[in-house]
């Protein structure tokens, strides 16, 4: 029984959206792999001139080896966490001082 001309349209148009709608999926699937891509980039790249710079000085890739290993790990992640606080306060302080400053030069 042949199909009739309007369910042709209906069923071509059904997977012409199904097309549009795959397409959409895979360029949204490409963008992820992209970005995990160019992050991946970007550490070999940092790793990369590491690397080289250690080779170019030793002596200092030693010494700060030294300095982590008797620093130790938890005693630089306690600073930095205090250096990073002490940072946001100071970032958050810095625009009312400023504020401060031209209302009291306004007012004079």
């Amino acid at each position: 029984m042949p199909a009739h001309p309007n369910q042709l349209a209906q069923r071509r148009e059904a997977l012409l959206l199904k097309i549009r709608a795959q397409r959409q999926v895979l360029t949204l699937q490409t963008q992820d792999i992209r970005q995990s891509l160019d992050i991946a980039e970007f550490g070999y790249q940092c790793a990369s001139t590491v690397i080289s710079r250690i080779k170019q000085r030793p002596l200092a890739a030693i010494a700060i080896a030294a300095v982590v290993f008797v620093i130790k790990p938890t005693r630089i992640a306690s600073v930095s966490k205090t250096a990073l606080k002490t940072w946001q306060i100071w970032r958050t302080i810095v625009p009312v001082i400023k504020r401060f400053k031209s209302e009291s030069k306004n007012s004079l």
